[in-house]
């Protein structure tokens, strides 16, 4: 026998508004604030709604700074711009080794607007050819993407 309590509960379950309901076809858009970098973009269904998100577009991706000597420090500003339609946060840049560093904004850049991610490698104790990859994570879709300062470490004489 079920008791009233539960018929109540399976009663609050039940959808009584006729036609109020969103069907799964509409799109959810953002309504600005915190919702702007947060917005998922995967759809139950498995697809992706591409319409409102950061998309982040390098200059290059890959800088060959040629050859070095061992102990020099080699500087490179990987330029970008969000070409996608909702503000760009990145969320942290990380290295493959402690002698390289990335420095990030940390706050979001706007569709259409460009920024840089400065990259800084100390060779010191690293002889011979270096390839350093670095990891941006952001609000995109995928979220994340590669960065990659290489090139050879001479010994000095």
């Amino acid at each position: 026998m079920i008791s009233g309590w539960m018929l109540l509960m399976m009663s609050g379950c039940k959808d009584t508004s006729q036609g109020s309901a969103k069907s799964s076809e509409e799109e959810f858009k953002p309504a600005g604030g915190m919702a702007d970098l947060v917005y998922n973009p995967v759809r139950s269904d498995g697809t992706i709604d591409s319409s409102y998100l950061p998309i982040l577009t390098w200059n290059e991706v890959v800088y060959d700074f040629g050859t070095i000597f061992e102990g020099d420090v080699v500087t490179k500003d990987f330029s970008f711009t969000n070409t996608g339609t909702a503000p760009l946060l990145i969320l942290k840049a990380t290295s493959t080794c402690g002698c390289t560093i990335p420095e990030w904004p940390k706050t979001p850049i706007a569709p259409d607007s460009t920024s840089s991610i400065k990259v800084k490698f100390n060779s010191l104790h690293k002889a011979g050819d270096q390839s350093k990859e670095v990891t941006i994570f952001a609000n995109t879709y995928p979220n994340s993407s590669k960065i990659t300062i290489k090139g050879k470490v001479d010994l000095k004489k």
